[in-house]
């Protein structure tokens, strides 16, 4: 009984953990839509955005790589296995906007916000 419970609490614990990720990734990626969408309507051009993007929601970044980083501790990565992983993730959200932002641009279109 007690193994169970401990079982549950775990899968509880961790269950949460990768919601946190996963709606802190989401916040990233959607504060990435309002900021590519700005510098379209703006004529930024590529290279430009692809500068200043690095440094676009710090905040949801900051808050993206902790809450990655929380998660895998919680399944026992050392603590700079878990930065250089969740660090590798929120450039994998950037990269997808600045990689696609000179396709954006030249079709006119505009990317969408998650749910």
């Amino acid at each position: 009984m007690i193994t169970f419970l401990t079982i549950a609490l775990f899968t509880t614990a961790s269950a949460a953990t990768v919601a946190d990720a996963e709606t802190s990734r989401v916040a990233y990626s959607n504060c990435l839509v309002e900021y590519t969408t700005v510098n379209l309507d703006e004529k930024t051009s590529t290279s430009a955005f692809k500068k200043a993007a690095k440094t676009a929601c710090a905040d949801e970044r900051n808050n993206m790589i902790a809450a990655i980083k929380k998660d895998e501790i919680s399944y026992n990565s050392s603590e700079s296995e878990a930065t250089k992983f969740a660090t590798e993730e929120a450039d994998n959200v950037l990269f997808a906007y600045t990689d696609g932002y000179a396709g954006y641009a030249s079709s006119s279109t505009r990317p969408v916000k998650e749910e």
